[in-house]
């Protein structure tokens, strides 16, 4: 077979979702940001290592996309460039939005990240480039185009190793604030 039934559950729940979102329009935009990142991992006796970013050398951004599915929720999905420890990050975070309270909505939901580097020109060995992360966060809309969002994102993948500073199985966990600009 070639679905499975959780696969072919989630396919009807999606299109059951954007089918009855159809009255509300597809929003875009740009976002972008600062990253502060905790790299957790181990050294080479198994102890607790790892990295902490400086709050200047980090930064996210890309594009947004949100479609409304009912009067206070949306699915938001975002397209990223994010920098930590010089390690480029590609990450598809697609996020639960409620506004629970006027102007102040909650973002929860899964994030797919990928390291497209070269392991030639760095300190690094990679040892997955595919990880997954859960991330939740508020969002404030300042304006109908501008939201200030804050995020925190949990890694649940063991990516890299840093062979310089020597540690081992690091797992990033990212601490962010920035700002959206929806264009329409």
């Amino acid at each position: 077979m070639i679905f499975s039934k959780p696969s072919l559950i989630t396919l009807f729940f999606l299109s059951s979702v954007f089918t009855y979102s159809q009255k509300y329009p597809l929003k875009y935009g740009i976002k972008a940001g600062w990253n502060y990142s905790n790299v957790n991992a181990v050294d080479e006796k198994g102890e607790s290592s790892g990295y902490l970013s400086d709050i200047i050398d980090e930064a996210y951004a890309g594009f947004v996309f949100e479609r409304q599915i009912s009067e206070k929720s949306c699915i938001q999905s975002n397209l990223l460039i994010s920098f930590t420890d010089r390690v480029t990050f590609l990450e598809l975070p697609i996020y639960y939005k409620y506004n629970f309270y006027k102007r102040w909505s909650l973002i929860a939901g899964p994030k797919l990240n990928y390291i497209p580097d070269s392991e030639e020109s760095q300190p690094y060995y990679f040892r997955r480039r595919f990880g997954i992360s859960g991330d939740i966060g508020l969002n404030y809309e300042v304006s109908k185009h501008f939201v200030i969002e804050g995020c925190f994102s949990k890694g649940f993948t063991e990516q890299y190793d840093d062979l310089v500073l020597t540690y081992y199985n690091a797992r990033r966990d990212v601490y962010r604030i920035g700002l959206i600009y929806f264009i329409n």
